[in-house]
């Protein structure tokens, strides 16, 4: 359903701004409201979550197309084994490069522009722990706040992280790290 779901994005938009007019019509019917004001205020209600939608889809291809730029992916990066209540076991969004051998660069970055804030952090020796990614359960999405991210768990000079990422971009994670491991 969901390939099926991302193949037909334009028509998904279209049917679900449909029922978002209807239920707000019935809303505005049950509360009393004038047929003639109803159908204005659903209007206005269905146009106002389409324009919000289509300015978020906007900045998210914006981001996108700064990421292919840089070479850079967009990734969550925490230390899963670190002390309870420790702020290295939440998750950080950020930029990750592959800069040299077996090298990962990590900058964190904030908002959905991916602005830099605070040292970028370089990861060496990588190496995969966990080639199979792993959903990002409900429990870590309060910090994870994109849809669709999976995790995968690396070894690296500064101990093992977890990096989580859109499934294709995990892909190219693991891809450069099996290059580095083939070549060593």
């Amino acid at each position: 359903m969901r390939k099926w779901i991302a193949a037909h994005r334009k028509f998904v938009a279209l049917v679900v701004l449909a029922i978002s007019w209807g239920a707000g019509i019935a809303l505005f019917v049950s509360w009393g409201h004038p047929l003639d004001e109803t159908l204005i205020n659903a209007a206005m209600w269905a146009v106002y979550a389409a324009v919000l939608w289509y300015f978020q889809a906007r900045r998210e291809r914006k981001a996108a197309a700064k990421l292919d730029s840089q070479g850079g992916i967009l990734v969550y990066v925490r230390y899963p084994d670190s002390l309870p209540g420790s702020l290295s076991g939440i998750w950080n969004m950020g930029v990750a490069t592959f800069d040299g051998p077996a090298r990962m660069k990590f900058q964190p970055a904030v908002y959905d522009t991916l602005e830099p804030s605070g040292r970028p952090t370089t990861f060496g020796a990588v190496a995969a722990v966990s080639t199979e990614p792993r959903k990002v359960d409900r429990k870590e999405q309060k910090y994870v706040t994109h849809q669709g991210f999976h995790a995968v768990r690396l070894t690296t000079d500064k101990g093992d992280i977890e990096v989580a990422a859109r499934p294709g971009s995990l892909r190219k994670i693991l891809d450069a790290i099996r290059q580095e491991e083939e070549t060593s």
